[in-house]
């Protein structure tokens, strides 16, 4: 009996020990757990007071791009009024061109068919150096047309750019132009830095592309953007098989 009651002791001993391995593994876990979660809990934090002062620069920056539009909208209005003005003026010198010569006509007609006359001659002297006179200003004002035309383009090209950036940042996509590089990868907590940002295009919110030999081989959705720099959470699903993201990986604007 006595063997039978140390046996159970022994068994009993044995699962206590058991017991209390487990609980402080299990108690090492939570605090690892606890560890990680603060450290994600402090990026966040971060990043939503970043996200705080990037949206208050956009608004500036919307704001004076809107002033930027409206300003050349303006220009463009006052060209395309100054080359009606300049094309109603071709129009009425054109036409008192073409009265001038049939008055010219008229009179070498007219001389041809009386004789000589002095006077008439001075007359058609007179009328064909204002011939000349208003073909030197209708060449003038073309001239002044196709440069106000020239002007007016290069505006509309101009307020069509600004208008596209505006676009693409109200829509929340990064410029198409976009060429940055991975500049640091946080595998445990799964985002990336960027060599690049605002200024290059980059776009809070925006998917962007890691591409690898011409290949995507993982997506990243940017999370706080500042001028030169910018982070990203690698979105896990789109990780291609058997790939990770690297330091000095492409990153380009996502075409979805």
């Amino acid at each position: 009996m006595a063997n039978t009651f140390g046996i159970l002791a022994a068994l009993v001993l044995a699962f206590a020990t058991f017991v209390a391995y487990k609980n402080k593994g299990e108690h090492q876990t939570q605090i690892d757990a606890t560890k990680t979660e603060a450290i994600k809990r402090d990026r966040n934090e971060n990043t939503y007071t970043t996200l705080l002062a990037e949206t208050d620069g956009f608004k500036e920056e919307t704001e004076v791009s809107d002033s930027a539009r409206d300003d050349f909208n303006a220009k463009l209005k006052l060209q395309n009024d100054e080359n009606k003005a300049a094309e109603d003026a071709i129009t009425t010198k054109e036409a008192e061109l073409k009265e001038t010569k049939e008055r010219v006509a008229e009179a070498e007609d007219t001389l041809s068919e009386i004789g000589d006359l002095e006077t008439l001659a001075a007359k058609i002297e007179a009328l064909k150096s204002s011939v000349a006179e208003l073909e030197d200003a209708v060449a003038v004002l073309k001239a002044q047309n196709s440069q106000l035309r020239s002007t007016e383009t290069a505006t509309a090209d101009r307020s069509a750019a600004v208008s596209k950036v505006l676009s693409d940042r109200n829509s929340g996509r990064s410029l198409p132009s976009l060429k940055a590089s991975v500049a640091n990868v946080s595998d445990a907590l799964g985002f990336v830095t960027l060599g690049s940002g605002d200024s290059a295009g980059v776009v809070s919110g925006s998917k962007l592309d890691v591409k690898r030999g011409g290949e995507t081989i993982a997506q990243l959705t940017v999370t706080a953007v500042s001028a030169n720099t910018a982070t990203a959470d690698i979105i896990t699903s789109s990780l291609k098989a058997g790939e990770s993201v690297s330091i000095g990986d492409s990153v380009v604007a996502s075409e979805e």
